[in-house]
């Protein structure tokens, strides 16, 4: 017997921080990660670690990274 998939809202906050945009993952109101974009660049990082752990020239590639990080490692 397989489970049913439950839906999951993400949000997404972006923000402007010196010449930077810092987009903060959000799952319900609890902070999951964030993508920083640096030149044509993005980062990705979970907020469990101040360190970036994925790099990609694709904004949605990062967020699915941050996501799937997330939903492997929560407890």
């Amino acid at each position: 017997m397989s489970k049913k998939d439950k839906a999951i809202s993400v949000t997404l906050n972006e923000t402007q921080v010196n010449d930077q945009t810092i987009t903060e993952v959000l799952i319900g109101k609890q902070v999951i990660g964030q993508v920083t974009q640096t030149g044509d660049r993005f980062d990705a990082e979970l907020s469990s670690d101040s360190q970036p752990f994925a790099h990609s020239k694709s904004f949605d590639e990062c967020l699915q990274e941050v996501l799937s990080a997330y939903h492997l490692h929560k407890g």
